[in-house]
């Protein structure tokens, strides 16, 4: 449960249960499964054109009033949700519903967000992380500034839900993060499919609109609060936890060194674990595109080990120095977060010449 917390402050609102693969999809001609090479894409476009192209499907994304249908597979798991999105005083305001499996209702409301299980009597409620909408643009905000850690390659062209679009490659330059394949409409620069491949350029997401119509006006009941509609007895978790102006002296003095190459640390903040009680340390990492959170928690008796592994479609690894729990969760390769987690360490300080920083409680 604890491991559960700390990946909600990570990434609000996951599916709560995988839904079983039926059967293999088929895929598309002109869009083979792995990221390709200049040479055999066969794409025309310069690199300066692809990022125009990522420019304008950011601002339509972001920016318009539109709905439709989508599927996500990862694995086994496959979720098809409807989606209504629209921009309301400057604020983005966002509903997904589950139309398979578990009941759920994901709302967004600026910069939060709230997953609503109705047979569950659950919300649970959180800071609203870019991943979470998969076919949003937000994550390839930063696309004029990934030059040194991605390649752009243009795919040519591609249907999607019935619509023209431009297909093109996120190929990484080395093995600290995804790639990825988007699908850019012609006449209305949406997101109209996004899939995410591993190191070794094989396929482990596909996030794809079955169905996209823009709309002229849309009407949603919380657009001016959260929780609008929602019944009294709604059990409410706050996922982030409670937050804490100032560190415990325990935990204070952690530094991500060396980070893996092209990351920095965006964020640090401080809060409680409502499960267990003890404080914790918030790192968000991000290259720009590719984004892990580290976690330093006070967690008595725990084993000085290290595992990695994917929980909720995210890869982990874990390791206990000195009863301090560290943490990584990210959509990114294993040898990412594993090396995150290594890296973090006590900062040395004045007078510590072992560099094991503060030890009072």
């Amino acid at each position: 449960m604890a491991t559960f917390v700390l990946a909600g402050v990570a990434f609000c609102c996951s599916p709560a249960r995988a839904e079983p693969l039926l059967k293999a999809l088929p895929a598309e001609p002109e869009a083979p499964t792995s990221l390709e090479t200049p040479e055999a894409s066969g794409g025309q476009a310069g690199t300066e054109t692809l990022r125009d192209r990522v420019r304008a499907m950011v601002d339509a994304m972001a920016s318009r009033t539109y709905g439709g249908r989508f599927i996500h597979i990862r694995g086994d798991q496959i979720d098809l949700m409807r989606v209504v999105h629209r921009q309301v005083d400057g604020e983005r305001v966002e509903l997904l519903v589950s139309e398979n499996g578990e009941v759920r209702e994901i709302r967004r409301l600026g910069d939060r967000c709230a997953c609503l299980w109705p047979e569950r009597r659950q919300v649970m409620l959180g800071d609203y992380p870019n991943i979470n909408s998969r076919l949003s643009g937000e994550r390839f905000e930063a696309i004029d500034d990934l030059e040194d850690d991605y390649r752009l390659i243009d795919l040519g062209g591609s249907r999607v839900a019935g619509v023209n679009c431009n297909l093109m490659a996120v190929v990484p330059r080395d093995d600290y993060r995804y790639g990825y394949k988007l699908c850019i409409g012609e006449q209305e620069p949406l997101l109209l499919r996004m899939s995410i491949y591993d190191e070794g350029g094989r396929p482990i997401e596909h996030n794809q609109f079955t169905q996209v119509e823009p709309l002229d006006s849309v009407e949603l009941t919380f657009q001016d609060e959260l929780l609008a509609g929602l019944e009294s007895d709604f059990e409410q978790i706050e996922l982030g936890g409670e937050p804490v102006e100032q560190a415990p002296i325990r935990q204070n003095g952690w530094v991500v060194d060396p980070l893996p190459a092209g990351f920095e640390i965006r964020s640090r903040s401080w809060r409680r674990n409502p499960v267990t009680g003890q404080y914790f340390e918030h790192m968000v990492v991000t290259d720009g595109l590719a984004t892990a959170s580290v976690f330093v928690e006070k967690r008595d008796g725990d084993a000085a080990r290290q595992v990695t592994r994917t929980d909720q479609g995210m890869t982990m690894a874990a390791r206990s120095v000195d009863n301090v729990r560290i943490t990584a969760i990210g959509d990114v390769p294993s040898a990412t977060v594993e090396a995150l987690v290594e890296n973090t360490v006590r900062a040395s300080l004045p007078g510590d010449e072992a560099g094991e920083g503060p030890s009072g409680e």
